[in-house]
């Protein structure tokens, strides 16, 4: 069984609060491998499956931690290297976030392999709906040679788009505008409700994905991959 996620590729630096303004504080801050495609596969391999991630990254040390950490886990990394841009970065202030998408924003059609050969496919919205790597999503969802197609939304608006998947991850606000189009779809599924308070601004709803499309490719109802989904994203908003 293999999960396909094709997406943005980040390094992440999370402190663990917030300071106050002019503060020089003192406390736990981390940098690891993430961006919605790395934290999917990764999900993906902890629940015994396949991974590959595909993406971009930059020709610098941020690039070299993120490939890293992903052949470390197991997780095939198809990643290009941008001679120009950095790797993108995300950093995290308590529930505050900033992103410097890098590289990420000139992911193109070319960076996708042929085949692209999976049991499910999962694309961010991220990459869908910004300018710079709305084609190289596209062209994944086109091409992908596999049964199950998803696209994990990240705005309202993307919900208008026009893609083809089978799947797509939805907050509550998202899925009102999906409930207000045609059938399009096969499954809608809400990402934000796990059952646990939310103390990570990174992951839930990454785990979420991944965790729902293993459990489809490995023959569960959509009603036992959802209860499977709520564990994993549940485990990942309280690590």
């Amino acid at each position: 069984m293999k999960l396909v996620t094709v997406g943005n590729v980040m390094v992440d630096v999370v402190a663990e609060r917030l300071p106050e303004r002019g503060e020089r504080a003192h406390g736990g801050v981390q940098l690891r491998a993430g961006g919605s495609a790395v934290n999917a596969a990764l999900v993906a391999r902890e629940l015994g499956a396949e991974a590959q991630v595909v993406g971009r990254v930059g020709s610098d040390a941020a690039g070299d931690l993120v490939v890293a950490m992903l052949e470390g886990r197991g997780v095939e990394a198809r990643l290009a290297r941008d001679a120009d841009l950095p790797t993108g970065t995300a950093v995290a202030l308590a529930d505050a976030v900033m992103a410097d998408r890098g590289a990420n924003a000139r992911l193109s059609p070319g960076d996708i392999p042929s085949p692209l050969r999976g049991d499910a496919l999962l694309v961010s919205g991220f990459a869908l709906f910004q300018d710079g790597s709305r084609e190289a999503a596209l062209a994944a969802l086109a091409a992908f040679e596999g049964a199950w197609t998803a696209v994990d939304l990240a705005s309202p608006r993307l919900a208008r788009a026009d893609f083809d998947a089978r799947v797509v991850f939805a907050t509550e606000a998202e899925a009102r505008v999906v409930s207000g189009l045609d059938d399009r779809y096969e499954l809608v599924c809400l990402k934000d409700d796990y059952g646990v308070e939310r103390t990570s601004p990174f992951g839930a709803g990454d785990a979420f994905a991944a965790a729902f499309l293993v459990a489809l490719a490995d023959g569960a109802a959509p009603d036992e991959a959802h209860e499977r989904a709520r564990e994993a994203a549940a485990r990942a908003a309280s690590p």
